[in-house]
């Protein structure tokens, strides 16, 4: 049976739905609940994230998942520190290793306008209220943390809870509002929508969440499926209590609640079952009934008076009234004679010694000391005899002796028990030690299981990676060396930059195809001086500043002593800092640079078969090659390429014009009917423009086409 932690605002999930949840799983419950009779597999902790006794739940229970239920749900305001307590949530969900967190939050986080300002192109959130800016902050936390951890996070937006027996939640309130004939105030206008899900609904959720094994992190709005206003709930209520008063606050809400997320569908298969609205009138009958009929009356409120009392208080008034309990009854007993050989004021006296140690039974003793001084006095003994005779210290040392012994026994009982728990402690903390040192070492040992099979692998890896990067046309290269290195590096942040003669300017040749439309097509190496001056030297430049707008890993290729690649990884996890990684970067770089070069000696030394006589324009064989490569280099998402025709087929006019035109990355080609094509590599149509001017200007007419002929 698997365990779940309920922690939070937990007041919201009352004593049947804890009920419900524990017949498929132990729930422990961290907060302010209360239970009317133990109930099996229900584990209730008067404790808050930021108390240590909490954390000492992540070592006594073994969590599979952790509820936290907002301030802000159900229509509160917040707790005290929230945000603090959820970051001791899911730092500590994140040291124990617990399956997944459930942030139960509120629907009204999505109370927000989006604001578009000038020259940018992701919107501002307006939040309408105070309250929805805070509960969005709620979740803007938990999105941060979720992108920095491996823990699965699970957001769930929630309208009002409906249930019959809970005086917590908003519609208790309410509730509470119409019994004592007060104005219910609604916090928007009439027409606002509104929505409630039952809490039944809500922990079948739950339990599906919770027995869901591969899960993954995500944010759902979970509504009802009904749509009523406030001025509807205004109605059923009336029904169920006509002399209800209402009033509205006339707050700014959203026109519409957000439609209930279709993944919780087919992802849990949950559909909300009940309409809460239709039965409101029987949900106020049963909250007369059970809530306002049982927790409020006379022992409830004395209860709730002691709770209220510290211990200190209720100790010095159990002595005071034992006191005078004691003093009245030997005031009644005082002419019996069967009492003549009871001690009450001892009885007394021993009693609070026991109960409370040293301290409260010296101090019994003393209010009897004198009690029995005052009933001397009264028998006509002044202070003279009283203090000279010593027969009467007797019972003075007699109730001083008892209460020392007895509470000393009381106050060493209690620090044997003190004792007991500080070993306790330095038990669990000698526990949790070891247990940290055997997590450690099962982490360990399968990182090295991990680098043992890569290690019998790596061979095979190196292989085929110098299989694939064995090719006589550097574009075939970029593209299959992107993909290696995605492969082996476990990193989708990677691109691969061409350097001009001057070493000037970097040319995208290739990139992952997460970042080819955030990167720029070209990067002056002036604005990378750090980065440069550290790979020319033919070492890895690793971003350990972390400054903003650097890669994190860069590495260079080089041909007679000249940079002529430059290979970057835009962004890394933690787990890939660190020499390791870096070793086999490099060594993956060096693999690429030697095919590279082969390519380029090979072009070098095919010349004259590849291109036309004193042109640069490749021949129709060599042109195909090199356009079908471009393709599928944009199939996969890692190049982009604008391929024109030219109209003008005169091939040493068209090498002419175009000399100082284009890149040295681009390609000019012909096909088998003599067709003159211009390949501009990392190009699109969108930027087509800069390009197009100047073959205008060279007087170049051109069509843009998807293949050569």
């Amino acid at each position: 049976m698997t365990e779940i932690l309920i922690c939070g605002r937990t007041e919201l999930i009352t004593e049947d739905a804890l009920r419900d949840l524990a017949k498929e799983c132990r729930v422990v419950v961290a907060g302010k609940n209360q239970l009317r009779e133990k109930r099996k597999n229900i584990f209730l902790y008067h404790t808050s994230p930021d108390k240590e006794q909490f954390r000492q739940l992540f070592d006594v229970y073994s969590f599979r998942t952790v509820f936290y239920v907002s301030g802000y749900a159900d229509g509160g305001d917040g707790m005290f520190g929230e945000l603090q307590q959820l970051e001791q949530v899911m730092r500590q969900c994140e040291i124990s290793k617990t399956d997944k967190l459930v942030v139960i939050s509120t629907v009204d986080s999505q109370n927000y306008s989006l604001q578009y300002r000038l020259q940018k192109e992701i919107p501002d959130k307006e939040y309408l209220s105070g309250r929805s800016f805070q509960a969005g902050q709620l979740e803007e936390t938990c999105l941060y943390f979720m992108k920095r951890t491996k823990l699965c996070t699970i957001i769930l937006q929630v309208p009002y809870l409906a249930d019959r027996v809970n005086d917590q939640n908003f519609l208790g309130r309410i509730f509470y509002h119409i019994y004592k004939k007060e104005t219910v105030t609604l916090p928007y206008h009439r027409d606002d929508p509104v929505d409630f899900l039952c809490l039944a609904d809500l922990t079948e959720l739950m339990l599906q969440i919770n027995e869901e094994t591969e899960d993954e992190s995500g944010i759902f709005t979970v509504t009802s499926g009904y749509h009523y206003t406030f001025g509807e709930l205004e109605d059923m209520l009336r029904l169920a209590a006509d002399d209800a008063r209402f009033a509205y606050e006339n707050g700014p809400y959203m026109q519409q609640l957000p439609a209930s997320s279709p993944e919780l569908r087919n992802r849990y298969g949950f559909i909300a079952k009940e309409n809460a609205l239709e039965d409101m009138g029987l949900y106020y009958r049963v909250f007369v009934q059970e809530i306002m009929g049982e927790r409020y009356g006379f022992r409830q409120k004395m209860s709730a008076f002691v709770k209220k009392l510290g211990k200190n208080t209720l100790i010095c008034l159990e002595l005071i009234l034992l006191f005078l309990l004691a003093e009245l009854i030997c005031q009644i007993t005082s002419e019996n004679v069967y009492f003549r050989f009871v001690d009450v004021r001892l009885c007394y006296i021993v009693i609070m010694g026991t109960m409370h140690g040293m301290r409260f039974g010296v101090l019994a003793a003393v209010l009897e000391c004198l009690a029995l001084v005052r009933q001397y006095f009264l028998i006509g003994m002044n202070g003279t005899v009283l203090f000279y005779n010593i027969e009467n210290w007797i019972p003075f040392a007699i109730y001083l002796l008892v209460a020392s012994i007895t509470g000393y026994a009381s106050n060493k009982r209690t620090d044997a028990l003190l004792y007991l728990r500080q070993q306790y402690a330095l038990l669990r903390d000698k526990y949790k030690f070891l247990n940290d040192v055997y997590s450690g070492a099962i982490q360990n040992k399968q990182e090295y299981k991990r680098q043992i099979l890569g290690f019998k692998d790596s061979f095979g890896k190196i292989f085929d990676a110098v299989q694939k990067l064995d090719s006589e046309q550097t574009e075939r290269i970029f593209l299959e060396g992107i993909g290696i290195l995605e492969e082996i590096l476990e990193n989708h942040t990677i691109a691969i930059y061409t350097l001009d003669s001057w070493q000037k300017f970097g040319r995208l040749a290739v990139c992952s195809n997460s970042i080819l439309a955030k990167l720029t097509k070209s990067i002056r190496m002036a604005d990378y001086q750090e980065m440069y001056d550290t790979v020319k030297q033919g070492e890895v430049w690793k971003n350990t500043e972390l400054t903003p707008g650097m890669p994190m890993y860069a590495c260079g290729i080089f041909r007679n002593d000249t940079m002529v690649l430059l290979v970057t990884i835009q962004e890394v996890s933690v787990e890939q800092y660190g020499m390791r990684y870096v070793n086999i970067f490099k060594i993956l770089c060096g693999l690429v640079q030697t095919s590279f070069l082969r390519a380029m000696e090979y072009e070098e030394l095919a010349g004259a078969k590849l291109y036309y006589p004193n042109t640069n324009i490749v021949y129709p064989e060599r042109m195909r090659q090199i356009v079908e490569t471009q393709a599928a280099m944009k199939d996969e998402g890692v190049a982009d390429f604008v391929l024109l025709r030219l109209k003008d087929t005169d091939k040493a006019s068209v090498n002419e014009r175009l000399t100082g035109i284009v890149r040295a990355s681009d390609v000019v080609g012909t096909d088998s009917e003599g067709n003159i094509y211009l390949l501009l590599v990392q190009m699109t149509r969108s930027n087509l423009r800069i390009v197009g001017d100047r073959l205008d200007q060279a007087g170049l007419e051109y069509q843009i086409v998807e293949n050569v002929a």
